[in-house]
């Protein structure tokens, strides 16, 4: 029996606003425009990017619920400003202004100090898990034990093969982008709070980060809320993968509470082998595609993910998602990743305009029905 309780999770999604060619759409002034009064939906990095953010839930069906309204929210005003909303983590195609920032004047200063990073890494769309832990000292004790499980979260979630119109051969060429930002990294094993807030300072001091938002570790505690982000995972095709994704991440934040708190040893990973295997997870997501490069292998991730399960297990269970998360995950593995289902659809028309389309219908399906249906298979 775990000693932790039903955790809250609430979830961050970012998505690419696509001109039916495939080009960005610098137009997320006109769908928040259109979206006023609704401040769940709110501009991104870029002009071409939206985000949403849903409530705090406990129960997982009820996110996808609303996860499902707010895409296709979204996709109604993006359909009015002309754009296509899309779940990828990165632009597919190379067309546009790409460099055209969202107008908030943060942004042009994170730009201005960081001009190599905004230039490799923009338009990167992620999904940012909140699991909320009220401890701070606490959550940073789970921060460091969540190390060596980023790698298969990773692969989970991987869904960007494309770029300027090419299959990369990767799952996460977001992941590989964004590594030109300094402080995107895993996190420390810091000893607590006080040390996580000096070595957080510090970023800021040197210039290493603009300020608390601009530190962009795969995991860190919220500057808003009392929450550990788990911001690892590239945005999720569909709003089911997001709610797959946010239900193992919760039982792992609880797994590793529980293990604090009885004083079970962390699984100790060296910098370089976290690295490794984050390498490996945004190269393979959770298939083996054309041959082996040096590092680690993809079954070694694969491998991971399936002790990563066994780990859970208990506290998916005390919460009730046990049977929706394995089915869940059942299905994604015979049917792939967003990654490996982007390349589906691609196969079947590769015409840039068919693609996108089919992009945005599984972002944010046209029949309601198929929005109303249970995430669970």
């Amino acid at each position: 029996m775990l000693t932790v309780g039903v955790l809250t999770v609430g979830v961050e999604e970012e998505f690419l606003l696509l001109e039916p060619d495939g080009s960005v759409a610098p137009v997320s002034a006109g769908v928040l425009r259109v979206t006023d009064g609704d401040d769940r939906l709110r501009h991104e990095f870029t002009a071409y990017q939206l985000e949403t953010a849903s409530g705090v839930h406990t129960r997982l069906d009820r996110l996808h619920d609303e996860l499902a309204e707010l895409r296709w929210v979204a996709s109604r005003a993006a359909a009015l400003s002309g754009a296509r909303l899309v779940a990828t983590g990165v632009p597919p195609f190379r067309r546009g202004p790409l460099e055209a920032l969202a107008d908030d004047a943060r942004y042009h200063r994170l730009a201005a100090r960081f001009p190599a990073a905004t230039a490799a890494a923009a338009g990167t769309c992620g999904c940012h898990v909140h699991v909320g832990v009220a401890d701070r000292d606490l959550a940073v004790g789970v921060l460091g034990r969540l190390r060596p499980w980023l790698a298969p979260l990773l692969a989970l979630s991987a869904n960007s093969p494309f770029v300027g119109g090419a299959d990369t051969g990767l799952g996460s060429a977001r992941y590989e982008a964004r590594r030109h930002w300094p402080t995107f990294r895993a996190p420390e094993a810091w000893a607590d709070a006080a040390e996580y807030d000096r070595a957080i300072a510090g970023l800021i001091a040197d210039g290493t980060a603009l300020d608390v938002g601009g530190v962009h570790l795969l995991a860190r505690l919220s500057g808003r809320f009392p929450t550990i982000e788990l911001r690892v995972a590239d945005t999720c095709l569909r709003a089911a993968d997001t709610v797959l994704f946010a239900g193992i991440a919760r039982a792992l934040v609880a797994t590793l509470i529980d293990d604090i708190r009885h004083g079970r040893p962390a699984e100790r990973r060296g910098a370089g082998e976290v690295e490794e295997d984050l390498a490996a997870a945004a190269r393979h997501g959770l298939v083996v595609r054309g041959p082996q490069p040096p590092g680690r292998p993809a079954a070694a991730i694969a491998d991971q993910l399936r002790v990563l399960l066994r780990k859970i297990t208990p506290a998916l269970a005390e919460f009730g998602d046990a049977a929706a998360v394995h089915a869940r995950l059942g299905w994604l593995c015979h049917n792939g990743t967003g990654a490996e289902r982007q390349r589906t659809l691609r196969h079947h028309d590769p015409r840039p305009r068919a693609f996108i389309a089919a992009l945005a219908d599984h972002t944010a399906p046209h029949s309601a029905t198929a929005r109303q249906l249970a995430w669970a298979v």
